[in-house]
C-alpha cells in the first residue's frame, strides 16, 4: 500500500488519523477488490485534487469532510463518492458530514457487509451485459424491459437487507436461498459472471463453509447493487 499522498489524484484514498483504522479500512476494500489505497492520516496530507472513492475516518466534526469535499476534482465529482466514517452514531454528526459534502455516512468499526452494500465493485467488476439488455428491450419492448429492470431496483433494499442479516448471523440457509433466487435474475439480465459468483456463495453455503460462504455473500451484495444501478441508468435514458 501507499503510504504517502504526494500531489497527485487518487483512485481510492483512506483519511483517519489512526493507523489501526487506516488499516482496517484498506483490509476490508481489498476484500471488495478494491486497488491498494493511498493512506493518509491528515487532510494536509492528501492530493490537492481528489477523484474515485475517499473514505474519511472524522471525530464527529464534519471540518475536514468539507476540506475534503472541496478538494474534489469538479470534472471527476460524478466518478468520485466520499464517505465519512464516523466515531458515533449521533444523528447529529451524521447530518454535519452530509451537510459538508459526504455522500454518505458509516459508523465506525467499518464492518464488511455495510461497506459492500454501499460501495459499488471495484473497476473491472461491472456486470451489466448491454448485448443480453439489447436482446430483452427487443423482446420485450423498452416498456417491457424497463419493467423488468425496475422489479430488480425496487427488490434491491429487501434483498440486501436479507443478505446482509444472514451474513451477520451466519445464517447459511438463508444465504444459500438468497444467492439461488439471485442467480437466477442473473442468468435472466445476463449477467454471467454474477450468476456464477451466486452459484459459488450457494454451493459454500450449501457445504457449511461459513467462512468461504460469507466473503463470497459479502462481495455478491457490493456487485449486485452495482448492477442494480446500472439499470436504473439504463431505464432513465430511455
Amino acid at each position: 500500500m501507499n503510504t504517502e499522498a504526494g500531489n497527485t489524484s487518487t483512485d481510492c484514498l483512506i483519511v483517519d488519523a489512526d493507523a489501526v483504522s487506516r488499516r482496517l479500512a484498506g483490509l476490508l476494500l481489498a476484500r471488495l477488490g478494491y486497488p491498494s489505497p493511498v493512506l493518509a492520516g491528515t487532510v494536509q496530507e492528501v492530493p490537492a485534487r481528489l477523484q474515485g472513492l475517499i473514505l474519511a475516518g472524522t471525530d464527529d466534526r464534519a471540518e475536514g469532510i468539507a476540506a475534503l469535499h472541496s478538494r474534489i476534482d469538479p470534472a471527476r465529482r460524478t466518478q468520485t463518492r466520499l464517505v465519512a466514517v464516523l466515531a458515533s452514531a449521533s444523528e447529529e454528526a451524521r447530518q454535519a458530514c452530509l451537510r459538508a459534502g459526504a455522500d454518505a455516512v458509516l459508523p465506525k468499526p467499518l464492518a464488511l457487509p455495510e461497506l459492500a452494500a454501499l460501495l459499488p465493485p471495484a473497476a473491472g467488476t461491472g456486470d451489466f451485459n448491454a448485448e443480453a439488455w439489447a436482446e430483452l428491450r427487443e423482446m420485450f419492448g423498452t416498456d417491457g424491459a424497463a419493467q423488468l429492470a425496475g422489479a430488480v431496483v425496487d427488490d434491491l433494499p429487501l434483498q440486501q437487507q436479507r443478505m446482509a442479516d444472514a451474513i451477520r448471523d451466519q445464517d447459511l440457509i438463508a444465504l444459500k436461498r438468497i444467492a439461488h433466487a439471485l442467480r437466477g435474475v442473473s442468468l435472466q439480465l445476463g449477467a454471467e459472471a454474477l450468476a456464477e459468483l451466486c452459484t459459488q456463495t450457494e454451493a459454500a453455503a450449501a457445504a457449511g463453509q461459513a467462512s468461504a460462504a460469507i466473503e463470497l455473500g459479502t462481495r455478491l451484495i457490493g456487485r449486485h447493487a452495482a448492477l442494480a444501478e446500472r439499470l436504473r441508468h439504463e431505464t432513465a435514458r430511455r
